[in-house]
């Protein structure tokens, strides 16, 4: 195999597979898992399998969809014509960088902020944590190393040293009535609400940039392809892992997690398992974990802003620099208020986008079993 020969091989999935959960794990997947638990307790197990059913197993799948097409999230979403699929392209990106999702990190990381610190309100919160993304953001043939060589093992271990002691000092979930569909829906619908399958085509873009150029480095180009997969694999085991914890913890924690807002549930735990001079240590693995997504997203709308709407006629900072202060201006809504916002439309969207990389899957198959079956001679036909 190519990872027992090569080192180095080794070390590309290594880190482009903490990548991909860095990506993938920002401000809604710290808060959704520990609020489906929460709303089921005892009822948890079928929770989590909806929530990796929607939150892990489609993403990647719509990353390995785009990966058929070439690497080329428009050949995927052009399914149904090239008008449709950047019409779509264009709907999901703004959902996904400053109408949503990036501002969105910015309030889930200033609730834990504000755990421990009054020194800041939101705008002020706000401003510098988008002049930070802006600065981080601005070569975009960097994000994928800095996220899985630097951010990405830190945001894992300090995730993963709260959820072991939220485990070691948890008890068993208090028992509800909640029918065992009511508790896997639960987890569908969590699961939508990380937006991860809408990330993922875009996502898929850099990733494998970043793949065939370290692949084509190396004395096995042809390599790409199993390099790919074993990333995917390895992020997609991380989140896999970490969602199950999470909804654990918000359900053995539910009663305590009550009186708080939803994008503090994780201080909280914190604080109750690590006691109070945690505060700063939870608050870097927060801000961190919501960093490394809006690092990656802002990175997504700004290239596509920069190359397909505005067809390079104006430098690619000044559209980051647009797309910060749209974030900045969405940002003071606060969790609540984006999240009032994107929830009806994902229930919309997101069941469609399933269809789609369900389908687009289906067809790539049925034309590469096409391409194999033998023409017959037109001899014989006469």
């Amino acid at each position: 195999m190519l990872l027992s020969n090569d080192m180095r091989a080794f070390a590309l999935v290594m880190s482009t597979g903490f990548a991909m959960f860095a990506m993938f794990f920002g401000s809604g997947n710290l808060v959704f898992p520990l609020l489906a638990g929460k709303v089921v307790e005892s009822a948890y197990g079928l929770t989590m399998l909806g929530f990796v059913l929607t939150g892990v197993a489609m993403p990647f799948l719509g990353l390995l969809g785009v990966l058929l097409y070439e690497g080329s999230y428009k050949k995927f979403l052009s399914t149904f014509g090239l008008k449709i699929g950047f019409l779509m392209a264009l709907i999901m990106l703004v959902l996904l960088g400053p109408f949503g999702v990036v501002p969105r990190c910015i309030t889930v990381s200033f609730g834990s902020f504000a755990m421990i610190s009054k020194s800041l309100n939101l705008p002020m919160f706000s401003f510098i944590m988008c002049s930070v993304v802006f600065l981080l953001s601005f070569n975009e043939n960097r994000v994928v190393p800095l996220l899985g060589a630097f951010l990405a093992p830190i945001k894992i271990g300090s995730v993963g040293i709260i959820i072991a002691y939220g485990l070691l000092f948890s008890e068993a979930p208090k028992l509800t009535n909640i029918s065992t569909y009511t508790a896997f829906e639960e987890g569908i619908f969590k699961g939508y609400q990380t937006m991860d399958l809408l990330a993922a085509f875009f996502f898929a873009t850099v990733i494998i940039r970043h793949l065939k150029n370290a692949s084509q480095k190396s004395d096995n180009p042809r390599g790409f392809f199993k390099l790919s997969l074993f990333s995917m694999l390895l992020g997609a085991g991380l989140l896999a892992i970490v969602y199950a914890g999470l909804v654990f913890l918000g359900a053995t924690y539910a009663e305590q997690l009550n009186q708080y807002s939803s994008e503090k549930f994780l201080s909280v735990i914190a604080h109750l398992t690590l006691g109070e001079y945690a505060g700063i240590f939870v608050s870097i693995a927060i801000i961190l974990s919501c960093l490394t997504t809006a690092i990656a997203l802002a990175t997504v709308f700004t290239d596509f802003l920069f190359e397909q709407v505005l067809v390079k006629k104006i430098p690619r900072t000044v559209c980051l620099g647009a797309t910060m202060l749209m974030t900045f201006i969405v940002s003071t809504f606060g969790f609540q208020g984006i999240a009032n916002f994107l929830s009806p439309i994902l229930k919309l969207m997101y069941p469609g986008l399933i269809g789609l990389t369900l389908l687009n899957l289906f067809l790539w198959g049925w034309k590469r079993r096409l391409k194999k079956q033998p023409q017959i001679s037109p001899t014989i036909l006469s």
